[in-house]
């Protein structure tokens, strides 16, 4: 009977400290788990291919789905190779900054752009620098690209395209040209004479200090020369920007498309950054007794990694227009243009053969300066196309 009862009593042990394991099983995983949790705060990485607006609610962020999904979609963002995945759950110390709501919050904490929220103010934040992954192209859809040095086969090509293009030739009815901005924050170089409120260094939700700015001026200078323009004004910067603006501009244009068939030419305008400068006056041209900020064409091909992006563009039409557009201005005045840059972002010029983007002045020169260049980049478009 003693033999009996000591077995009893040992399985009855084992029971418990078998149910023991199994609630801290339970317990642990909900810990871990709890740690991604899937809020309003929280921003999901959008795949192009999806459509948005079954992703985002009227409010502007991810509809929360039920349990299942929810918990499906925390293991799938979790590595479980990575030990402060397992470490984080206890100590949230260690956790990145991205997947923690108690450090997540606004106003971001970026330097000069929202898509690299901590980015240093000595760091490249023009379109190179902004960059998803290895891997990640189609994930994000399109981040500010996946942007690295264009492969040596893409630079041989560049090598051989000539300034052949010739005029686009627009319609005889509706608007032809659309101007718009997927960063509509990008703001310059403080000027005494007209200073503005800056939500950040170089950024500013003041539409009339920044990009949108500039982009208003070469609308007007376009509009006078005889050109329909439509310039859209869409804040895409209130959108989630783990993922990228691209896609929200992307939808921008489809509106547009969509209400305007005639659009033959995209211009998507941007403010350029680069650590590298130094001397505002080398940034600037004087035209008739003013600085004028210079300029620069950027164009995607879309090679991305593994594979890049599903739908490309058709750059070597873009780069062509590019080129016309910096040896025009070349010839009318030297030194406004700098040299077209190529990138393996695509930056939604798959939309169009002449649909690119162009950074007009940089963090060195003043909205006054770069606004002045809207005026001579209108009369450059006016001269290489055909009304």
């Amino acid at each position: 009977m003693k033999k009996t009862g000591f077995n009893q009593k040992s399985n009855l042990s084992y029971n418990v400290v078998v149910t023991l394991l199994i609630a801290g099983i339970f317990f642990l995983s909900w810990r871990l788990l709890s740690n991604y949790k899937i809020s309003k705060n929280d921003d999901y990485f959008i795949d192009e291919t999806e459509n948005l607006e079954e992703i985002y609610d009227s409010t502007g962020y991810p509809d929360e789905g039920d349990f299942i999904s929810e918990i499906w979609i925390r293991i799938k963002e979790m590595n479980f190779m990575d030990p402060t995945t397992i470490l984080s759950a206890h100590m949230p110390y260690l956790s990145s900054p991205h997947t923690r709501d108690d450090t997540f919050e606004e106003p971001w904490e970026y330097k000069d752009d929202p898509i690299v929220p901590t980015i240093a103010l000595d760091e490249d934040t023009s379109r190179q620098s902004q960059r998803p992954p290895a891997g990640e192209t189609e994930r994000y859809g399109e981040s500010d690209g996946d942007e690295r040095e264009i492969s040596e086969e893409i630079q041989i090509q560049i090598k051989n395209i000539k300034d052949e293009l010739p005029p686009v030739i627009l319609g005889d009815e509706g608007p032809q040209i659309l101007v718009y901005h997927t960063h509509s924050r990008e703001a310059f170089r403080q000027d005494p004479d007209s200073p503005y409120k800056d939500i950040a260094v170089f950024r500013s939700n003041d539409f009339s200090q920044t990009v949108v700015g500039v982009g208003e001026e070469l609308t007007r200078q376009l509009q006078a020369l005889g050109i329909p323009v439509i310039h859209d004004k869409t804040d895409h910067e209130v959108h989630p920007w783990k993922s990228g603006l691209y896609p929200w501009s992307l939808k921008t244009i489809q509106k547009r498309m969509n209400e305007y068939d005639t659009l033959k030419i995209f211009l998507d305008i941007h403010r350029n950054y680069n650590k590298n400068l130094k001397d505002p006056d080398k940034e600037v041209t004087i035209i008739n007794g003013e600085r004028v900020a210079k300029f620069f064409v950027l164009i995607g091909t879309a090679e991305g990694v593994s594979g890049g992006f599903s739908e490309k563009p058709k750059w070597r039409e873009n780069y062509q227009f590019a080129l016309k557009i910096t040896n025009k201005a070349n010839e009318k005045y030297p030194g406004l243009a700098r040299d077209v840059m190529v990138r393996t972002g695509r930056y939604n010029q798959h939309v169009s053969n002449t649909a690119i983007i162009i950074e007009v002045g940089n963090h060195l020169t003043t909205y006054a300066e770069a606004k002045r260049s809207a005026k001579y980049i209108a009369e450059v478009l006016s001269e290489i196309i055909q009304k």
